[in-house]
């Protein structure tokens, strides 16, 4: 099935055709804004040509953000006629702006040029980098523990052998005391 072109001209014209009135029910003795089929589809239309046609930055694009499509049903005709008043002085906006939209990008030249894309790309390499440098620290660290104890017993160790090498030490003093003693 092949993409219908939407002209700008019909889409304002079939905007003309709704209003508050074509778009209310009665609830508790008042009237509400009630979006009807036929007028959601029109705010679809409208939405898909500004959004294909002009870039972000632009005063169509703009105003259709601005737009609360809540007020489009459920509401009191004030504010459904304010946010009506907005879409279509967006699509209006259209006939003098010219589109300023891009052709679209190879997906990975979209991706790369994606501020977002990069902002994940510096946090994730950055982690990486941290954790490997963490876990090359506790490596070392646990290296240098294990060095630490195998030092500390080798100290009592060597402590151990010089209190048995002084005993030993008395003992000879001591039997050649005897010895010198002895007749």
């Amino acid at each position: 099935m092949a993409k219908k072109e939407i002209d700008l001209n019909e889409l304002i014209e079939e905007g003309n055709k709704y209003n508050f009135d074509n778009n209310k029910k009665l609830s508790y003795d008042e009237y509400f804004s009630q979006a009807t089929p036929e007028f959601l589809s029109w705010v679809s239309k409208v939405e898909d040509y500004i959004v294909t046609n002009y870039d972000e930055n632009s005063g169509p694009h703009k105003m259709l953000n601005d737009v609360s499509k809540r007020y489009f049903s459920g509401f009191h005709q004030s504010q459904f006629e304010t946010e009506f008043n907005k879409l279509k002085g967006a699509i209006s906006s259209c006939k003098t702006v010219l589109p300023n939209k891009k052709a679209h990008d190879h997906p990975i030249i979209a991706l790369i040029k994606m501020p977002l894309f990069w902002t994940v790309m510096v946090i994730a390499i950055g982690t990486t980098f941290k954790l490997a440098f963490d876990l090359g620290n506790a490596k070392f660290d646990k290296e240098k523990i294990e060095l630490n104890d195998q030092n500390k017993a080798n100290k009592d160790s060597l402590n151990l052998l010089h209190i048995e090498l002084e005993n030993a030490h008395n003992t000879i003093n001591k039997l050649q005391n005897k010895q010198t003693t002895i007749p």
